[in-house]
C-alpha cells in the first residue's frame, strides 16, 4: 500500500467517525430536549396539590386509535378468563390478560397530518417515528387499563394496588424502548410478554 492510499484511507475513517459522532451527537441533543419537555416540573408545588403522576392522565386526549384498540384487547382478553373463578378473580384474570394482549396484539399506525413535521424530524435523525409512536399507542392502552382498574367495583384496594405494579412494568418497558429509540439505541427482540407478564403476576402473590 502506497503513501497515497494510506493518506486516503485515514482520511475517509477521520470522516466517517466525525459523521459517527455527529449522529450520536444529533440523537443525544434531541433525546434530552425531549425528556426535558417530558419531565418538566409543574409550577405548582404545593403537595395539597400535585398529584402522582400516574393519576394525572388526562384521559380526553388520549387518541381515539388508542381507545378502539384498547376496546379490541378487552373483548379478546374476555375469552381468555375463567368463567367458573370467583367474580374477583375473573377480573384480576382479564386485566392480566389484557395487559398481554396490549403488549403483543399488532398494531398499525400512521402518519397523521399534523404529525408530518415531527416524523420529518425522526425521520432526520434516522428514527423511526411510527415504531416510536405505535410504543406510544400502547402506553395510552395501559393509561385506560389502569383507570378500568382503579374504577372497578369488584377489586379490593390490594387488588388495585398490584395490578397497577403490573402496569407500571409494562409502561416502563414501553418508555425505556421510546428513550432508547431517540438515543438511537434500541435494538427491536423477540419478548415473550405473556410469560413475563404470568411471571410479575404471579410473583404479586394476590389473595384469594
Amino acid at each position: 500500500m502506497n503513501i497515497v492510499t494510506t493518506q486516503t484511507n485515514n482520511q475517509l475513517e477521520k470522516i466517517q467517525q466525525s459523521v459517527t459522532q455527529s449522529s450520536i451527537d444529533k440523537h443525544a441533543a434531541f433525546a434530552k430536549e425531549l425528556q426535558n419537555a417530558l419531565v418538566a416540573e409543574p409550577q405548582n408545588t404545593n403537595p395539597d396539590y400535585v398529584t402522582p403522576i400516574s393519576l394525572n392522565t388526562n384521559y380526553k386526549e388520549i387518541s381515539v386509535q388508542a381507545k378502539n384498540y384498547y376496546n379490541q384487547a378487552i373483548e379478546t382478553a374476555k375469552e381468555r378468563v375463567d368463567s367458573s373463578a370467583d367474580l374477583r378473580v375473573q377480573e384480576r384474570q382479564l386485566y392480566r390478560e389484557t395487559m398481554i394482549e396490549i403488549m403483543d396484539m399488532p398494531i398499525e399506525v400512521e402518519i397523521e397530518p399534523h404529525e408530518v413535521n415531527e416524523a420529518l424530524l425522526f425521520g432526520s435523525l434516522g428514527i423511526d417515528f411510527l415504531e416510536y409512536k405505535e410504543a406510544g399507542i400502547r402506553i395510552e392502552m395501559l393509561d385506560l387499563a389502569e383507570k378500568d382498574i382503579m374504577n372497578s367495583q369488584v377489586l379490593t384496594t390490594s387488588d388495585k394496588e398490584k395490578l397497577k405494579k403490573l402496569i407500571d412494568e409494562q409502561r416502563s418497558t414501553l418508555e425505556l424502548q421510546r428513550e432508547e429509540m431517540l438515543a438511537g439505541t434500541f435494538i427491536k427482540e423477540k419478548t415473550d410478554h405473556r410469560a413475563n407478564i404470568e411471571q410479575q403476576y404471579h410473583n404479586l402473590k394476590f389473595d384469594q
